[in-house]
């Protein structure tokens, strides 16, 4: 990592936890709370057992308690990080039975990512050493519903809007003409756009080459509780 990266992750540092009056370093920045030791699968594993419980009714009861919270006033080792979108019914914390400190989220409608949230999503795996990165979309999402009616019906969203229906309506054209139905269809679309968007990061692809990152695709379906898998 160059001088002037590590000046700049150390900003960014900065910038989430706005606690240090200088820059720390990145090796700093988890406030000296050891990264995580599990394997990109692992952590896989531990995300999906969590969702199992989830499903079957059995939450796992997450450690939000005082000792918790004292113990991560020092830093913070998440051991995934999850791109979601900003549904109130897709929170994914409780979709895998997370606690305080266990997972890093970036959430937005339509599960994309933009300039900023690759740079947190940066942050959590070079700051902080997280192994996976999941893009999880979800069932009946409305911005994607949104970015369907664009593309069939001209649909014509306020301007503020625009920018977030971009990558959407790019999800929608790529399986316009799939059989099935076509909302379902670019949800899926998109979360597999998202993970590849990541997966071509030179950073990333990297870690990844080298067995210490994975990055996937999945959905999530709001009845059944269930998080499937994509291919990529």
């Amino acid at each position: 990592m160059s001088l002037s990266r590590r000046h700049a992750f150390g900003a960014l540092g900065c910038m989430f936890c706005a606690v240090a009056v200088t820059p720390p370093r990145p090796a700093d920045a988890a406030g000296g709370v050891p990264k995580t030791d599990l394997t990109p699968d692992q952590a896989l594993a531990r995300l999906m057992y969590g969702n199992r419980r989830f499903v079957a009714d059995q939450p796992i009861q997450p450690d939000i308690g005082s000792a918790r919270r004292r113990a991560l006033s020092a830093g913070q080792a998440p051991y995934a990080t999850i791109v979601a979108c900003a549904d109130s019914r897709s929170a994914p914390e409780t979709l895998v039975g997370a606690g305080l400190g266990e997972i890093f989220v970036t959430r937005v409608a339509g599960n994309t990512v933009p300039a900023p949230d690759l740079a947190s999503i940066a942050y959590a795996v070079d700051v902080l050493g997280t192994p996976l990165i999941a893009v999880l979309g979800h069932e009946s999402c409305g911005a994607v519903a949104a970015a369907v009616a664009v593309v069939t019906q001209g649909l014509v969203v306020p301007p503020i809007m625009q920018p977030m229906l971009g990558p959407l309506i790019f999800a929608v054209n790529a399986v316009r003409n799939q059989p099935g139905d076509l909302l379902d269809n670019a949800v899926r679309e998109n979360a597999r756009q998202g993970a590849r968007q990541l997966s071509r990061q030179p950073e990333f692809a990297e870690k990844i080459a080298a067995g210490k990152l994975k990055i996937v695709a999945a959905r999530y379906d709001l009845d059944e509780g269930q998080i499937t898998l994509l291919d990529t």
